[in-house]
């Protein structure tokens, strides 16, 4: 049907050429689409715009669901429930009041009511003793497909955590946002002048650009692939696959402790021009070069390394807000080095030299495609781009100051991605109001022990900021 779907739609096209030209054709099919997405819009219909759908449901891995929690001061549910989530977000947010849908092989989103897509938001009276009886729910949570007809979102909530403080889960599927999207929405959704500078306003692009851009895109995609395709994959690398290959749909969720972003930048201003970013690809790469060490195994030189790259806007108000996912990627060969000095080095050139927009743009325009590829063939290029990539880090800068929801302070986020395609191992390392956690997701046949990852990501941030407070004592 999709295939079908596929070869009379460029037969079309090809027969307007033919006959028109190619200039009319492309003016005729900008004008068709045009007013086809302005009568659909009228219908309660949207084209879909973040193209993870088109693979992400069709690709046959479940575990495409990412989930977190927010502590907050305790506030009541009712009123966040209603007061907030009702009236503020699901009224004005129309992505939160609709569901996937499919016809001719097109992907939609449908409007469904208000009321509707308020049930996916659930009271729950668990009881929870530690950091650990926290987390542990949100791997169970995260097996659970949301259906398709419902909202691909959920949050449940608990108004008594503690005598002061509320908790608030989330979860929702990969293709529904980024984690910059959510947050932007919690910071936009008490009072505008709360959100949050996560990145500064990108600046139009103009025609000629434009153009340069999509005619820079094979070129930007061959280079990208080209490290997967040629990276030399040694024996070692194999230890963060699960023994089979597969994933067990199960993961592992870990949380390191917090470390105060003032400490951790006075760290990372002692290397010549190093960013955050850069240190945290360093304090990593040492980790990762230990965690093979203990498990006696000779380190890998390199591995290939995923890293999402938002590339939203901030929006000025609620209904202003897209919460499609709009992310890019660098990929590069990842060193593992014992020296930090030497790692930042290597990972500051690297990352540098795709983490540009002339390369990032064109991945996002090229994602644009899928909606108009078979799904099969859709999903076999992504899964067959993906499966030497041996793990996933993305560095998520939330509001450098505290936001509210109903009034009340957000305390801590805690993200989760989830273990996707043939990526066994995640790691996120997250920011939100002057403090900084990292976050490992694995799987839970992993061949090496991620807790002892945590570990060394802990003491290698930890000993720096000891030693620079000792030095000022």
């Amino acid at each position: 049907m999709f295939i079908e779907y596929g070869l009379l739609h460029a037969l079309v096209i090809l027969l307007k050429i033919h006959f028109f030209g190619v200039l009319p054709t492309v003016a005729i099919l900008a004008a068709g689409f045009w007013a086809l997405a302005k009568v659909l819009d009228k219908c309660g219909y949207q084209f879909t715009v973040g193209q993870d759908l088109v693979f992400f449901f069709s690709s046959g891995h479940e575990s495409a669901n990412c989930v977190g929690y927010i502590e907050m001061e305790k506030v009541k549910a009712k009123t966040l429930k209603h007061e907030c989530f009702y009236k503020k977000a699901i009224l004005n947010v129309r992505k939160l009041r609709q569901v996937p849908v499919t016809f001719l092989g097109v992907q939609l989103w449908k409007d469904v009511t208000p009321e509707v897509a308020l049930e996916q938001f659930r009271i729950i009276d668990n009881k929870f003793e530690s950091d650990d009886d926290v987390i542990k729910p949100c791997n169970e949570w995260a097996k659970t497909n949301i259906s398709m007809d419902k909202p691909q979102w959920e949050l449940q909530f608990k108004e008594d955590h503690t005598e002061t403080t509320s908790l608030l889960f989330l979860k929702c599927h990969h293709s529904f946002t980024d984690g910059v999207g959510i947050i932007t929405l919690f910071a936009l959704l008490n009072d505008d002048s709360l959100c949050p500078k996560m990145m500064p306003k990108f600046k139009e692009f103009s025609y000629l650009q434009a153009f340069m851009l999509i005619a820079f895109t094979p070129i930007s995609l061959i280079c990208q692939a080209a490290v997967v395709w040629f990276h030399k994959v040694e024996e070692s690398s194999r230890m963060l696959h699960t023994p089979t290959g597969r994933l067990s749909d199960e993961a592992v969720y870990l949380k390191t402790k917090t470390f105060n972003f003032k400490d951790v930048r006075k760290c990372y201003k002692q290397f010549d021009n190093t960013t955050f970013n850069n240190y945290v690809m360093g304090v990593l790469s040492k980790s990762l070069h230990s965690w093979f060490h203990k498990n006696g195994v000779e380190p890998p030189k390199e591995l290939v390394m995923s890293c999402p790259v938002s590339m939203k806007t901030l929006p000025k108000s609620v209904s202003d807000i897209d919460l499609n996912n709009y992310t890019s990627s660098v990929t590069m060969e990842f060193p593992v080095c014992e020296s930090l000095s030497e790692s930042i080095k290597i990972t500051r050139e690297r990352f540098s030299r795709f983490a540009k927009f002339h390369h990032l743009i064109p991945t996002v325009y090229f994602q644009k495609l899928f909606k108009y590829i078979p799904r099969k063939i859709g999903s076999l290029l992504y899964n067959n781009f993906v499966k030497e990539m041996d793990f996933l880090l993305t560095n998520v800068n939330g509001p450098r100051e505290p936001i509210y929801l109903c009034n009340k302070q957000i305390l801590s986020i805690t993200p989760f991605l989830s273990t996707f395609s043939s990526l066994s191992l995640v790691v996120v390392c997250f920011s939100y109001n002057q403090k900084v956690s990292f976050q490992i997701i694995a799987d839970k046949q992993l061949q090496m022990d991620p807790a002892d990852l945590k570990e060394f990501l802990e003491t290698y941030f930890d000993s720096r900021v000891i030693k620079l407070k000792n030095e000022h004592i």
